[in-house]
């Protein structure tokens, strides 16, 4: 496998677009340079996340710890957003 460098991506232009599915049911972020999703992080109900990268061969390269901080502020809005769909009357409230 060979892999090539790209140019440095600066997590400050990256913009989020949140998004939900049904089946199966999750609420994700979808992390965008431009109009170009570069990878997609998702939680289910339970609170387990993944994080789905674009296979399109789009090139991203980050900087790890700006990269650890884009991921870390998608799981602190997911977690937020899964406590308010939890909350009793809800749709993932336990009832």
């Amino acid at each position: 496998m060979t892999i090539f460098r790209s140019e440095m991506i600066d997590v400050d232009q990256l913009s989020y677009q949140f998004v939900s599915a049904n089946d199966p049911d999750i609420i994700g972020v979808e992390v965008r340079l431009d109009s170009n999703v570069l990878f997609d992080i998702s939680m289910n109900p339970a609170g387990e996340t993944s994080v789905l990268f674009d296979s399109d061969g789009w090139k991203a390269e980050f900087d790890l710890n700006g990269l650890r901080s884009v991921l870390a502020k998608c799981e602190a809005e997911l977690s937020a957003w899964r406590e308010g769909l939890m909350k009793p009357g809800e749709i993932w409230s336990a009832q």
